[in-house]
């Protein structure tokens, strides 16, 4: 690996190669706007210029609010050249998380962006003590009387233009770069420290692996204070390699955004995979029963055969169509993808890199390589990264890539990092004569029921999210003799299975307690558990009306699930399966 920078430098040396390509496209007032590299460069010394104006310095925690848009980039780059830390905030936590993470950072600068995000940051008032100046783009509507200086983005970069010159970078490799908090699916989010090294590396490395360069397109909609996001959507292909990227304006226009963009790179987590996947099979279930036929005959064909050459010209290129017609490759991250799903997508066409990795590791530690993929693993360490697998099985790192701790949370970082520079991620699995690695679990949401088997919920859970009648599951058991689990309904499948049973009624809170549906789902829980050893079956289920969701704290912004929350919030029905055991 050539001789590392910090992301501002590095970010620099980029926009002054590629001063007149494409950095960033944005859409506004229904098409969508392109940002050069050097005006991106230009505006980022201004930006870093009027925060410096302010008061900002080397040290402080910038927090960053905001969605996807030009200005998180602009903000994340202009702090790190003052030696600023960045702390960013997902937009969907709830302020409860947030007024945590803000004051457990000590932020004292806090860029927003929308009126709405404005509303959840003042409902976390009471932990704004540390914060002494906010920056917004969207002016408040109201006066909330707030104690700290107010600024409007335009006036900081007003300031800039006037101070002139070029902000002098005043962070080094080593120094931290960002303070991102962990999803919490165990326990409230910890900061963990990534310094500039921690970040170029694994950018890098993950550019060798699954080569990007300039003549890239990105369509980011994942969000950037996500970090995989973060190093794999932003830092790695803008920072490193010169490619355009391009934002979505949400998950809901995400075809429409394809379409217009016309992407050769994604990145997602596998939910919004099963939900394209469900998408294209509820559109070829609607089509005639000609249709229909030809696309399972087309999913027979082998690759390289003639009939597969057909199946794809008549087939599964007006699929890709969809995706913009130029998909080069996707990359799936955050959470296990189901190797049916995996083989299902590589089967029309569009290639999905599978990796895998934590917060604490920058995050990458594995990944296939295009060309060398092997369903149902994560593929091999990133240059530079060593793994191994302990005794228990669980799965250790230790390289370039590895977090400096966890925010004022010593203790807690001597119990994952080991003397000899080991990181412990808590997951297990275990590596292929290939080395390819395979994840089993998290070593923290194993079920250990009473008879003595262990339970992987997981994966039994993606077992029965394949199924087309369920959208979502959560499998518990923990302590006890057998396995349960809440389900929720894929509601429009199951209305049209309900409709030819002649039963009426269209209202969800209704139907979690109609018995052709219980008995439909029973049906489909009966033929999961034949493929499962005798303790890995699902015993009793309840179903439920809505999804798991972020505005309850359910889900990460990963889209985990976010256990003793669910738990938490579900512990009578949970209760009960259990009343008479």
């Amino acid at each position: 690996m050539k001789d590392m920078r910090t992301i501002p430098e590095q970010f620099f040396e980029t926009a002054q190669r590629f001063s007149k390509r494409p950095a960033l496209k944005f859409k506004y007032h229904g098409a969508y706007l392109t940002v050069t590299f050097s005006e991106l460069k230009k505006r980022t010394e201004e930006l870093a210029a009027g925060l410096a104006s302010i008061g900002v310095q080397k040290g402080d925690r910038v927090g960053i609010f905001s969605e996807n848009r030009t200005e998180w980039v602009r903000m994340d780059l202009a702090s790190l050249t003052l030696g600023a830390i960045t702390v960013p905030f997902h937009t969907t936590l709830s302020p409860y998380i947030i007024g945590h993470i803000i004051a457990d950072a000590g932020v004292s600068v806090i860029f927003v962006s929308t009126e709405a995000l404005w509303n959840k940051l003042l409902l976390a008032r009471e932990h704004l003590i540390g914060v002494k100046k906010i920056i917004y783009l969207a002016p408040p509507r109201v006066d909330h009387q707030l104690s700290q200086e107010l600024f409007s983005l335009d006036e900081v970069m007003r300031r800039g233009q006037q101070a002139g010159g070029v902000p002098t970078i005043a962070a080094s490799l080593d120094d931290p770069a960002s303070i991102v908090y962990t999803s919490g699916t165990t326990a409230m989010p910890k900061g963990v420290v990534l310094t500039h090294r921690n970040f170029i590396f694994d950018a890098e490395a993950s550019v060798t692996a699954v080569p990007v360069d300039e003549h890239d397109v990105l369509l980011s909609f994942m969000p950037l204070s996500h970090v995989l996001e973060r190093t794999t959507g932003y830092y790695a292909p803008l920072v490193c390699r010169g490619c355009c990227i391009a934002y979505a304006e949400s998950v809901a226009t995400l075809r429409d955004n394809m379409r217009e963009i016309k992407p050769t790179i994604i990145i997602s987590v596998p939910r919004i995979f099963e939900k394209i996947h469900d998408g294209i099979w509820d559109k070829v279930k609607k089509g005639s029963a000609v249709k229909r036929a030809l696309f399972r005959w087309a999913l027979k064909q082998h690759a390289g055969t003639i009939t597969h050459a057909v199946a794809d010209y008549v087939v599964f290129k007006k699929i890709r169509g969809a995706f913009g017609g130029r998909l080069r490759l996707t990359i799936s991250g955050g959470a296990t993808l189901n190797h049916k799903l995996a083989r299902f997508f590589a089967r029309i066409g569009v290639v999905i890199v599978e990796g895998y990795g934590l917060t604490e590791t920058s995050p990458v530690i594995t990944c296939n390589r295009p060309g060398t993929i092997k369903f149902g693993t994560v593929g091999r360490a990133l240059d530079g990264v060593e793994i191994k697998v302990a005794p228990d099985k669980e799965i250790l790192t230790r390289g370039p890539h590895i977090m400096t701790g966890y925010y004022n949370k010593e203790a807690l970082t001597r119990e994952v990092i080991d003397s000899d520079g080991w990181f412990h991620t808590g997951d297990l699995g275990f590596l292929t004569s290939e080395q390819y690695l395979v994840i089993i679990g998290r070593k923290k949401e194993m079920l250990a029921l009473s008879n003595g088997k262990i339970a992987w919920p997981e994966a039994i859970e993606a077992f029965i999210n394949d199924d087309r009648l369920i959208s979502q599951a959560f499998v518990c058991g923990n302590k006890k003799s057998y396995l349960t689990a809440l389900i929720v309904p894929d509601w429009q499948e199951a209305l049209r299975e309900l409709s030819a049973l002649n039963v009426e009624s269209r209202e969800p809170d209704r139907l979690v307690s109609e018995p052709k549906l219980i008995a439909l789902i029973q049906a489909r829980i009966d033929r999961i558990n034949d493929q499962l050893a005798d303790w890995e079956k699902v015993r009793k289920f309840k179903l439920i009306r809505h999804e798991f969701s972020q505005e309850r704290d359910e889900v990460s912004p990963s889209l985990k699930l976010r256990r003793h929350v669910i738990v938490e919030h579900y512990q009578r029905d949970i209760d009960s399966f259990y009343d008479n055991a």
